[in-house]
């Protein structure tokens, strides 16, 4: 794996530690069943998040479906400006 995209991989994850207060595993975790539950690739996946969280438009092509899918999925918590914290199982 390329160390652009190992970097791109760690921000999404950080942007999930951040705002949802999951670990590192869990936050990569929600990353990976995202990516695969939509079918777009991780790194769609953690820039679709990264633009999200940066409050940017939308780009075209494959990556508007992963914005769009994580829209849905994260919008919530890119709103509020305090981080949430993951409940325990």
């Amino acid at each position: 794996m390329a160390d652009s995209q190992r970097t791109q991989i760690d921000i999404g994850v950080g942007i999930l530690v951040g705002l949802c207060g999951y670990s590192r595993e869990e936050a990569f975790a929600e990353l990976t069943a995202f990516s695969h539950r939509h079918k777009v690739g991780l790194i769609s996946t953690t820039r679709a998040l990264t633009l999200l969280a940066q409050s940017a438009p939308a780009s075209a092509g494959k990556e508007s479906a992963a914005t769009e899918a994580a829209r849905l999925r994260w919008h919530s918590i890119l709103r509020h400006p305090e981080p949430q914290i993951a409940q325990a199982a």
